[in-house]
């Protein structure tokens, strides 16, 4: 049999078959999907971590830098939000897909790791990611029904090709983030946001004051204007 001929028999055996999956709240369920036509569906919050100049990073600091500096940026995402039993997956060379698995009692761990996350870049190991040079990221948040398939025959979650909308809307709020208003979140999650959530306390002419924490944005997508909301607010890992 021809390559041809063996890929037309695998195309077709793909087509015919139904495609089933796990529905699940447990990204460990993933270990029982195969690779083909099967996958794992969820409800979850998820964020998209974005590296926003990766041509500019290569560019100015090589192939190896730039690698290296991926590899720090996972070990910081995985470590800052496991304790949420919250998954990383490696989405593409400039990008990570966060999932915090639940409805709406993911919402706020979710938002809250996302501002870990940035005072850990920023602050807490401001010095290791010192040695990399125009370094720029964003984070773009919402939520929804997330599916994934196995693209790799392994027992991981790190390579799942995941599905959603609210992975592409997640996407496209990170494009409306720069330094320092780091993290951006859907409408439908800022209103289902607790006043704590919200309501920052900061010291404005050395008295403190409640503050509203998040900047509402006007944005286009999908050719409808949609709103977002963005912080500049961080919490430090102490608060963890």
């Amino acid at each position: 049999m021809s390559w041809k001929e063996s890929l037309g028999e695998k195309l077709t055996a793909y087509s015919n078959a139904e495609f089933d999956y796990i529905e699940t709240k447990d990204i460990k369920e993933a270990s029982k999907i195969d690779y083909g036509c099967s996958g794992i569906y969820m409800e979850a919050t998820v964020l998209y971590f974005e590296i926003k100049n990766i041509s500019y990073l290569l560019k100015e600091n090589g192939r190896r830098k730039t690698a290296q500096t991926y590899t720090m940026f996972k070990e910081v995402l995985s470590s800052v939000t496991q304790q949420d039993d919250a998954f990383v997956n490696c989405f593409a060379p400039n990008a990570f897909l966060i999932g915090y698995p639940g409805r709406d009692e993911s919402l706020e761990p979710a938002v809250k790791g996302a501002l870990r996350i940035v005072h850990a870049l920023s602050d807490d190991f401001k010095q290791q990611f010192s040695g990399i040079t125009g370094l720029e990221f964003s984070i773009g948040m919402d939520h929804g029904h997330i599916m994934g398939t196995k693209n790799l025959s392994d027992n991981g979650n790190e390579h799942i090709t995941w599905f959603g909308s609210c992975i592409y809307k997640a996407m496209r709020i990170a494009k409306e983030c720069s330094r320092p208003f780091y993290v951006g979140i859907s409408g439908s999650i800022y209103h289902s946001l607790s006043e704590d959530m919200r309501i920052a306390q900061r010291r404005i002419l050395g008295i403190k004051k409640n503050v509203e924490m998040w900047t509402k944005i006007t944005y286009q997508y999908e050719n409808v204007k949609k709103h977002l909301y963005q912080t500049n607010h961080k919490i430090p890992l102490d608060e963890a």
